[in-house]
């Protein structure tokens, strides 16, 4: 998958020993004792850390010093469970920015859809088509159209890796003008080393297109705007990569196989139903 944040490190021992030995810990037992000392009003502190004189403080801090190196797992630990706090609140987010954010979703009327426009089940694909993982989760996308009538999915061109991917964004976006974007996408994704004009032409000449429409509608001011709703709506919920799909309303791994794919498809449709 491709990602535009930035990677976060993961955490390890090795690498809190050497931030804890560079003196980091000093600076967290300062905020330590700042964030206590802010929490508690004056009566409190004196009960709970009656620490009168500045050789009192120094002892304290030293002491935690030595607690922590002798124990960074104590460290470790509290960042590990930090990230998973803020991975549930991005995740909360997330979901909230999907809900809130369905009917561009799932009715956009100026982005392609494949499969059935009034299946019961939506998913939503945003994606590049200068990403390899997107090539193969096209042939996971193609298989689950043909498996189930029911399905409706739209796309989201998303070029975001490349110059050359905004422009087969817009002659994907072109060929559907004409009725053929399904057979435009699926020979692109089958084949993306090559994104020249001249290929994008050909492809349409292929598909008998009306070239000189083709043309005209790849520069179309709707074409576009298209692709910069797109990006505006891939930010506000949380699709910073591609592929990213989202099935119903729930944000779904970009490695999904068919069959998990499926699986999730039937429990949308078993929670309807009951």
């Amino acid at each position: 998958m491709f990602l535009s944040k930035k990677y976060r490190a993961p955490l390890n021992l090795t690498n809190i020993r050497k931030s804890l030995l560079a003196g980091g810990i000093a600076l967290s037992t300062t905020v330590a004792l700042g964030t206590i000392g802010h929490a508690q009003d004056a009566k409190d502190n004196a009960t709970i850390f009656p620490l009168k004189t500045e050789e009192q403080t120094k002892a304290f801090e030293k002491a935690v010093k030595e607690y922590l190196l002798e124990n960074p797992e104590v460290i470790i630990d509290s960042l590990t469970r930090y990230q998973e706090l803020q991975a549930q609140r991005e995740e909360e987010q997330k979901q909230l920015a999907i809900t809130s954010n369905v009917e561009d979703l799932h009715n956009s009327p100026t982005s392609p859809v494949i499969g059935n426009p009034d299946g019961d089940v939506v998913l939503v694909e945003f994606f590049d088509y200068r990403c390899p993982y997107c090539h193969k989760a096209a042939a996971v996308v193609k298989q689950l159209v043909e498996d189930d009538p029911n399905l409706k999915v739209v796309m989201k061109e998303f070029p975001i890796l490349s110059p050359e991917s905004m422009i087969a964004a817009r002659a994907a976006l072109a060929a559907m003008r004409q009725g053929k974007y399904d057979a435009y996408h699926f020979a692109l994704m089958d084949n993306a080393s090559d994104l020249s004009q001249d290929r994008l032409f050909a492809l349409a000449e292929d598909l008998d297109l009306d070239l000189d429409q083709f043309k005209e509608d790849m520069k179309a001011e709707e074409v576009g705007q298209e692709i910069l709703s797109t990006r505006a709506l891939a930010q506000r919920v949380g699709a910073n990569g591609t592929p990213a799909f989202i099935v119903g309303t729930t944000s779904v791994p970009p490695n999904t196989t068919l069959e998990e794919f499926k699986a999730i498809i039937e429990s949308i449709r078993a929670k309807k139903a009951s």
